[in-house]
């Protein structure tokens, strides 16, 4: 496949994840192959063919919460023309509306072949890394708090308690106090730069990216050096840019990318 088939492919697959947490196994199903094999959770869960494999992700959904994904970062491990592989990790984070908080990264594989010039999954594997969690008796996915939930949890209540505020000059000489969670990136113009808020406002600062990095502390991160991203406004990441959750593409260089990929995964492990 050429490289824009390639990056609607890796799209295709997180879209199929987003309405899968989402509780809509019937996207992902609209894409299954007849000979389709899913590979879940649990030990029962190496499944072969369509109708037990669209049979088993519908049940599936009895057990979940509704979540989003963070973090996301898929790459192609096999391109032989008229198929390939992509591996992903990301975190899924419960809505709001659930009423409990749970986080755990996971892991997925697609197979993808083009049938009759349609994209189709040959195989699908979704699950969580080895020990992070165990499933209850019964259960197909796991439900439990493990201790990566936990050490975030501790995390962010330690920010909903910090009151450190970042002072920004404007253009207009004005000053603003800024908590680092209002704060979504940091794009440098010259000396100066550009503040861009979680309420979509932009602020024209007289201060540059690194006078900003020396306020801002290790909540954020340099991908470019002309861009600083606030580490957990960060949706996905993949060669060779950072998509941030109000949708704005961030550009990392090739021979960074790696850096900055280890980086940011290594935030999430608190």
């Amino acid at each position: 496949m050429n490289k824009k088939a390639l990056n609607d492919i890796i799209q295709l697959t997180q879209e199929c994840l987003v309405h899968f947490w989402q509780l809509d196994p019937e996207y992902a199903i609209s894409h299954f192959d007849k000979n389709i094999v899913w590979i879940g959770s649990a030990q029962s869960q190496f499944i072969e063919g369509y109708e037990n494999a669209v049979e088993d992700f519908r049940n599936i959904m009895n057990e979940l919460k509704p979540c989003h994904l963070l973090r996301q970062e898929f790459v192609v491990v096999q391109n032989s023309g008229n198929a390939c592989t992509v591996a992903g990790r990301y975190y899924t984070t419960t809505d709001d509306e659930v009423g409990y908080f749970f986080q755990v990264q996971q892991r997925c594989t697609f197979v993808w072949e083009f049938v009759d010039g349609v994209p189709k999954i040959k195989h699908c594997h979704i699950s969580n890394p080895m020990g992070e969690l165990k499933l209850a008796e019964g259960e197909k996915f796991v439900n439990a708090l493990g201790e990566m939930s936990k050490k975030y949890w501790i995390y962010r209540m330690s920010t909903i308690q910090d009151k450190r505020r970042i002072v920004i000059k404007d253009n207009k000489d004005e000053f603003h106090f800024l908590l680092p969670s209002e704060i979504v990136y940091v794009n440098a113009v010259g000396r100066n730069s550009i503040i861009y808020t979680t309420s979509g406002t932009e602020i024209q600062s007289r201060n540059g990216i690194t006078d900003f990095m020396d306020k801002a502390g290790e909540s954020f991160s340099v991908v470019h050096r002309s861009f600083a991203v606030n580490n957990k406004y960060v949706s996905c990441i993949h060669p060779y840019e950072v998509i941030m959750v109000n949708g704005s593409r961030i550009p990392i260089p090739q021979k960074r990318y790696k850096l900055v990929r280890e980086m940011l995964m290594n935030y999430c492990n608190i």
